[in-house]
């Protein structure tokens, strides 16, 4: 229900600080390799100016639930993100796949990726 509350609300597309009163202090937050910025911060200040860089660089962001998978303490979400650069008129739609896992109901851990079958294989969901 958390996980559903965050795309549902618009959370993730706002301000991080709202989004991380729901986390774990020592939350972790992973780009994957071909990300601009790859790697993991953790904390929850690590996270929120790791979330409010990337947020800079677009005039609107949206990201669009289509499906969760819940995984026990993981929970997987297939999303489609609707972004427009800044000065553009072009909106793009990259579709993801964002990984939350939880810890006695808080976020402790948001990875994000490109590739649904493989983050419901590292969830432990069988193909």
């Amino acid at each position: 229900e958390i996980v559903r509350y965050v795309y549902e609300s618009g959370l993730i597309d706002r301000d991080p600080e709202e989004l991380l009163k729901l986390a774990t202090p020592d939350i972790e937050y992973v780009n994957p390799p071909y990300a601009v910025e790859p790697g993991v911060r953790r904390g929850l200040v690590a996270v929120a100016q790791a979330m409010r860089r990337f947020a800079e660089v677009w005039d609107e962001s949206r990201h669009e639930l289509r499906e969760l998978y819940d995984c026990g303490d993981a929970v997987v979400a297939a999303v489609s993100w609707h972004i427009r650069g800044r000065g553009s008129e072009r909106e793009l739609v990259n579709e993801e796949a964002h990984t939350w896992t939880l810890d006695e109901g808080r976020i402790a851990r948001f990875e994000w990726g490109q590739d649904l079958g493989k983050a419901l294989e590292v969830a432990g969901v069988p193909e």
